[in-house]
């Protein structure tokens, strides 16, 4: 899937600049991508370094979205650009989408800042791999007839999208695979925010986004997809995040939808207010 260039009217929250201490120009400059990328997608609501709701985490770039331009099919004309929830079914009629939509997005600058120096990647991989086999296996066989308390509320018509809180559950071997499935993280990528956003629905959608070729689909986090950029793009001193708009971004996996609840949603938006605030309050006494 490819996105498009959006011509439309000004976004009401977006963050422009964001650098942290430290912070290198490439690392800088996918961020603001990120942030382009979104307001093509039709995002009325950007900003970066974000903290995530109910944790220590800020995310490199989050979006939220309420109305109709991030849910377009991908067959529509490139005029419309297609969607990051088109899987979730057709476009309804113009106007409120049915939910809130939001996206993290954290961005990668090159394998080391994305995987840990190790010479066990390989079987790391295959290890996690068995592990969330494991994982779907107990909730597809024994949570869901064992637990349905965990299920939440406004049930889906189809299975496949009914949404389910496993990370309360009791199931003593369930809580170990998601241990072990933790340490597994924390060996391949140096930390658990990956996993720790992916178990707690913290967005709808999670996304990897790196130079091409420098991430591969199973080097993913479990629940993550991947968007990537040109090389160039990520390159030389940060630019305006207006003049990224025509840079082309390929979603090339597509993350899981993660159902997160509504108080979540409505906390990540009102965080994203604070980032935007507190970058203008920043501009404006500089």
């Amino acid at each position: 899937m490819r996105t498009h260039p959006r011509r439309s009217a000004p976004p009401a929250i977006v963050l422009l600049k964001g650098e942290t201490v430290g912070e290198t120009n490439e690392h800088a400059q996918l961020k603001r991508l990120g942030v382009a990328t979104l307001l093509r997608l039709g995002f009325p609501a950007a900003a970066v370094e974000v903290r995530c709701p109910s944790s220590r985490y800020r995310a490199d770039v989050a979006g939220y979205a309420d109305t109709i331009p991030v849910w377009q099919s991908q067959a529509d004309t490139d005029a419309t650009p297609p969607s990051l929830f088109a899987d979730l079914g057709p476009a309804p009629p113009p106007g409120p989408l049915p939910e809130p939509r939001t996206v993290i997005i954290e961005c990668k600058r090159d394998r080391a800042d994305f995987l840990r120096d190790t010479g066990d990647l390989a079987a790391l991989l295959a290890k996690r791999e068995a592990l969330e086999t494991r994982r779907e296996r107990i909730e597809r066989e024994r949570l869901v007839h064992e637990e349905p308390h965990l299920r939440r509320t406004g049930a889906y018509l189809f299975h496949d999208l009914e949404a389910w809180d496993f990370t309360k559950s009791a199931c003593g071997a369930y809580r170990a695979v998601l241990r072990e499935l933790r340490a597994l993280e924390r060996a391949i990528y140096g930390h658990t925010k990956f996993t720790m956003m992916a178990r707690y629905a913290i967005a709808d959608r999670l996304y990897v986004l790196a130079p091409r070729g420098m991430v591969q689909p199973r080097e993913l986090p479990t629940g993550w997809g991947l968007m990537e950029c040109p090389k160039a793009s990520a390159k030389g001193r940060p630019k305006p995040w207006e003049s990224l708009l025509e840079t082309e971004v390929t979603v090339v996996s597509r993350s899981a939808h993660h159902w997160p609840r509504a108080p979540v949603r409505t906390r990540l938006l009102r965080n994203i207010a604070v980032a935007a605030t507190r970058e203008a309050s920043r501009k404006s006494n500089s």
